[in-house]
């Protein structure tokens, strides 16, 4: 992949080029902001270096929402005073030194930390975390499992991954569905329908209908849930 520049009015825009066996000239902005640009292998710079000035607008706009929303998110940094969120409810961050111990008491989290790094603080904050979502995970698995086992839904191995785009997947063939440790941060009826969205799929592999019309008998609500899951629950972290 090769890095590009083209002046446009005054602003220099970059982009990242790769040629590859394609018709047209694509162009596409990553979530973090990056202008990547795919072309045919014969096609040259100055038809390229158009194209994306054709697309200067655009690719301003969307850089301005990207950056937008970048300015929206929680910090991920851990603070005394920061928000936190645990099974749906918010929680205020107390940071104190001492040996390792985080405990929620009313609605404040305390953390007691030997570490000096917001890297370390986190990895041991999200460590704590894992135990608590094998155990609450586990608990919701068992809870819904007799209510899909009479539709032939295997019982699944359990695995937590801290994931950043999805909230859960399926290996049908290992039997195994695997769950955001971020939706720990969720309510139970959210981390119910992200299982039972991932136990569906041990019989409708793909997003067709005949999936939808099985999760929704599960769970009449589940759409519900996904907004929740969209909208709450973020700290960052």
């Amino acid at each position: 992949m090769q890095l590009h520049s083209i002046p446009y009015e005054g602003i220099v825009i970059e982009y990242q080029l790769s040629y590859k066996d394609v018709k047209y000239i694509n162009l596409r902005i990553t979530a973090q902001g990056n202008v990547v640009v795919s072309a045919p292998k014969h096609a040259a710079f100055s038809v390229i270096d158009d194209f994306v000035r054709s697309r200067a607008d655009w690719i301003f706009q969307h850089l301005a929402e990207i950056e937008q929303r970048k300015q929206s998110l929680p910090s991920r940094q851990l603070y005394d005073g920061k928000t936190l969120y645990l099974l749906g409810k918010a929680y205020t961050l107390h940071l104190s030194e001492g040996p390792k111990h985080i405990t929620t008491y009313g609605d404040t989290l305390h953390m007691t930390t030997l570490q000096k790094t917001q890297e370390g603080m986190r990895k041991e904050y999200l460590t704590w975390l894992q135990h608590k979502a094998k155990r609450i995970f586990l608990q919701v698995l068992e809870d819904v499992y007799p209510f899909v086992a009479p539709y032939g839904i295997p019982y699944p191995i359990l695995k937590i991954r801290n994931m950043r785009s999805i909230w859960g997947s399926c290996n049908i063939q290992q039997k195994v569905i695997r769950l955001n440790l971020q939706l720990i941060k969720t309510d139970l009826f959210c981390i119910r329908e992200v299982i039972y969205h991932e136990l569906a799929h041990f019989r409708y592999p793909n997003h067709n209908q005949a999936f939808y019309a099985l999760l929704a008998e599960w769970m009449p609500d589940w759409k519900d849930a996904k907004t929740r899951m969209e909208t709450m629950y973020r700290d960052g972290i």
